[in-house]
C-alpha cells in the first residue's frame, strides 16, 4: 500500500541534506517531491522561473545542491505553480494532489493532502508551513515498507515536523 511521508524544513540547507540522504538510502529522485512557496523558492533555492504563465508548469531553474537538482530536474518535467496560493509543487505528489483536489476551492493543499489520507491537522500544518516560507519534502513509498528509513532521514536532517498518510 502506498504511503506518503512529508517533512517540513525552515531552511534550504537542511532540506538539501534530506534529499541527499534520501538518495543515499536508495530513494529514487522520482519518489521525492517538494512543496515550496514562490517567495521561499527564490530565497532558499534561488529558483528563477523563466515562464510567467500563472497556471503553467514552472520552467527551468538555476540552482545548486541535491534539492536544487531535484527542483531543476523535476520542474522541467513535472512542476506546477498553483495560482492564487503561490506554491510550487515538483515531483510525483503533483498527480496525487491533483487527483485529490489540491488547488480547488475547498482548501488548496490541505484538501489535497486530506484526500491522500493525511489527517486534517497534519495537512493544515504542512500547508501553513509552506505558506510561511518553509520547504516541504515528500516521499512516495509505493511499497509502504520504507517508512522507518524515510522517517529516520527526516529526523536526522532536523525536520521541523513529519506527517504520514
Amino acid at each position: 500500500m502506498t504511503k506518503t511521508l512529508i517533512a517540513t524544513y525552515d531552511n534550504g540547507i537542511d532540506a538539501d541534506r534530506c534529499v541527499m540522504r534520501l538518495q543515499e538510502e536508495g530513494i529514487a529522485r522520482s519518489e521525492i517531491s517538494m512543496l515550496v512557496s514562490d517567495d521561499a523558492s527564490k530565497r532558499h533555492l534561488a529558483i528563477t522561473q523563466r515562464s510567467k504563465a500563472p497556471e503553467g508548469a514552472a520552467g527551468g531553474a538555476a540552482i545548486g545542491g541535491a534539492l536544487g537538482a531535484l527542483a531543476a530536474g523535476l520542474t522541467a518535467v513535472a512542476g506546477i505553480a498553483i495560482p492564487g496560493i503561490g506554491v510550487l509543487l515538483v515531483g510525483p505528489i503533483i498527480a496525487a494532489l491533483a487527483g485529490a483536489g489540491a488547488g480547488g476551492a475547498l482548501g488548496g493543499i490541505t484538501g489535497g493532502l486530506v484526500g491522500l489520507g493525511f489527517s486534517e491537522t497534519e495537512a493544515k500544518m504542512v500547508e501553513d508551513a509552506v505558506r510561511k516560507g518553509n520547504i516541504a519534502v515528500a516521499v512516495t513509498d509505493e511499497s509502504g515498507e520504507r517508512g522507518k528509513v524515510i522517517r529516520g532521514v527526516f529526523e536526522s536532517t532536523r525536520a521541523l515536523n513529519i506527517a504520514r498518510a
